[in-house]
């Protein structure tokens, strides 16, 4: 994705998070249901990503539920094709920040590496920065 077709998606309506991929963790999740007592069983994987929050760099733990054809932890893991260190635009549902933490919720569309960011470096020492 280009930084026009960002721009595009948000101007649009759509809520992105773009972070750095650090990680995930896939698991079987589950609840009983209190109205009919049945246990309810389901898929869901933690990513990890590393944003640019205001003036520090901070973590987002994004969730991500599975549909119902998916059975095992092994199905869901074989899903990702995430290079860790990369840059990804995340289309979330929901986010909350929670006792300091930030959360939120992907949408089922697929995160996709953004093309032409470059790194914001810093002047050596003793040098001002470049206009």
């Amino acid at each position: 994705m280009t930084k026009a077709e960002l721009l595009q998606r948000v101007l649009e309506g759509f809520i992105v998070i773009v972070g750095e991929y650090r990680g995930s963790n896939v698991e079987l999740a589950g609840y009983v249901d209190r109205k009919t007592g049945c246990a309810i069983q389901y898929i869901r994987a933690t990513h990890l990503l590393e944003i640019a929050w205001f003036d520090r760099v901070d973590r987002v733990l994004l969730t991500q539920a599975f549909p119902e054809t998916i059975k095992t932890v092994e199905e869901a893991t074989a899903t990702f094709s995430y290079q860790r260190g990369v840059k990804y635009v995340f289309f979330i549902e929901w986010f909350k920040r929670e006792r300091g933490q930030l959360l939120a919720r992907l949408l089922p569309s697929e995160p996709e590496p953004i093309e032409g960011l470059e790194e914001g470096g810093c002047p050596p020492e003793g040098r001002a920065p470049a206009p």
